[in-house]
């Protein structure tokens, strides 16, 4: 059985204490994790950029989240710190993606599948689904859209700009109908901007690892 660390060892120690009514064992266990909210939420931003929402919006999500933490933490499963990343990381993922300037309003849920019954129409990306329950959709298409915003070097403004038509649920028919682009136009940039997403995906996905 590995050795446990210090930090887990002090955690842990701190939270018996807090399950006894130690109030000033809990404001110290705080004060600990404070720290680890501001490098989470600064790596959090650094992956999602252009969202409109700031440090303090995303610190303030970590600090109401801490004391359900620290009421569902269970030491037999895992460490604090593992438990409390995991939990308050989907909490801070949910405020971004329910308020980046990007987000998909939460009574919306636009089909991302294309008209099928053109040939030249395939996927935008295999891992959104219309199955998906639309947590998860808006968190994948949300995750997408800041890729490209990040990437935004990479693809011509009509190639960003219509991927993110796609992924607010328009179709290319329609788009074919508004005029936005002629329809030879139309499909080839879909075409190469689909292409170049993927290539954008599996290298982010590559970095990750």
């Amino acid at each position: 059985m590995p050795k446990r660390s210090y930090n887990r060892i002090l955690d842990e120690h701190l939270h018996i204490l807090i399950a006894q009514g130690n109030h000033e064992a809990y404001e110290r266990l705080k004060k600990r994790y404070h720290c680890h909210s501001l490098a989470l939420c600064r790596d959090i931003l650094s992956q999602y950029c252009k969202t409109g929402v700031n440090i303090k919006d995303l610190i303030a999500v970590c600090d109401r989240c801490f004391l359900l933490t620290v009421k569902k933490y269970d030491s037999s499963l895992n460490s604090f710190f593992t438990f409390w990343k995991e939990t308050t990381t989907q909490k801070v993922m949910t405020y971004l993606v329910n308020n980046s300037y990007g987000a998909t309003p939460e009574n919306t849920k636009a089909p991302l599948s294309l008209d099928q019954k053109n040939d030249d129409k395939r996927p935008l990306v295999d891992t959104i689904s219309e199955t998906d329950e639309d947590y998860l959709w808006r968190r994948k298409v949300f995750e997408i859209k800041s890729i490209i915003a990040k990437n935004d070097n990479y693809f011509t403004g009509q190639e960003s700009a219509l991927l993110n038509f796609i992924l607010d649920g328009y179709t290319l028919a329609e788009l074919e109908h508004s005029g936005v682009m002629k329809k030879s136009t139309l499909y080839l940039t879909f075409n190469t901007a689909v292409d170049k997403l993927q290539i954008v995906l599996k290298t982010t996905k590559r970095n990750k690892h």
